[in-house]
């Protein structure tokens, strides 16, 4: 695959006419199942509305490669203290903050998403880039993200604490992912073991997952990063997406 050698980053604030495609890259880049977490959904279009700003597309000409979903907090807490529900604390934080009146003094970085057919051309340390300039431009201290381990779902099994504990021959990450934080500059925290609740009845899940669950327990499904659990009799299944705290100190 070729490196991306040209782009343009635009926001949301300047191209509204681009919030369709903006949100449409989740169904291009996410399992089904993620894409129906009741407390993220409550906030997720208010968000889009009140921080046009903040949401970023990396471009060529006319189409878009990656998008950035970001959120400005007030925080008044040690670092190592952030919610331990990551994406749902951020994006309802964000609202509450900003209907109180709450100057905000750090950036959330709720996701970062690129298109299937350009992964792979080192997109991901642009775009990552491209989030802590907006940090900066805004005059925030700190950037932290929520970080979703790429590599974690086909460990499902190992709790996220001693999953980010792993190392290659280079003392670095075994995540992919992680590994692009931290070659620039980033502090793994902790791990935000609830960043995510997912609720649906069984056949939505099967519908999702394109998988049956004959009997009640805990399944381990294509992309989810910990397995779900299934109960037939209240028809009900779960799944709690565990990320990482990952923070960047931008000054």
């Amino acid at each position: 695959m070729g490196v991306i050698l040209s782009y343009k980053t635009v926001s949301l604030k300047e191209r509204s006419d681009l919030q369709g495609a903006h949100l449409h890259l989740n169904v291009e880049v996410w399992p089904e199942f993620l894409l129906n977490c009741p407390n993220v959904d409550a906030y997720w279009m208010q968000m889009y509305e009140t921080f046009g700003d903040y949401q970023l597309m990396i471009m060529d000409g006319d189409e878009i490669l990656a998008g950035i979903n970001s959120v400005p907090i007030f925080y008044d807490k040690n670092l190592n203290e952030l919610s331990d529900e990551g994406v749902e604390w951020g994006v309802a934080k964000s609202i509450n903050d900003h209907e109180a009146g709450l100057e905000p003094n750090l950036l959330v970085g709720l996701q970062i998403m690129i298109r299937k057919e350009h992964q792979g051309k080192g997109l991901s340390s642009i775009v990552l880039n491209e989030m802590s300039n907006l940090a900066r431009s805004k005059g925030f201290r700190y950037l932290v993200i929520p970080v979703r381990p790429n590599l974690k779902e086909h460990y499902p099994l190992i709790p996220m604490k001693e999953y980010i504990e792993w190392k290659n021959d280079k003392g670095l990450p075994f995540d992919n992912w992680l590994r692009v934080h931290v070659r620039a500059g980033g502090k793994i925290l902790h791990p935000c073991e609830k960043s995510g609740t997912i609720l649906g009845k069984v056949e939505e899940w099967k519908q999702w997952t394109k998988q049956n669950f004959p009997g009640s327990g805990r399944y381990v499904v294509p992309g989810a990063l910990s397995p779900i659990s299934i109960d037939l009799k209240e028809d009900e299944g779960v799944y709690v997406e565990p990320n990482v705290w990952v923070q960047h100190k931008l000054r």
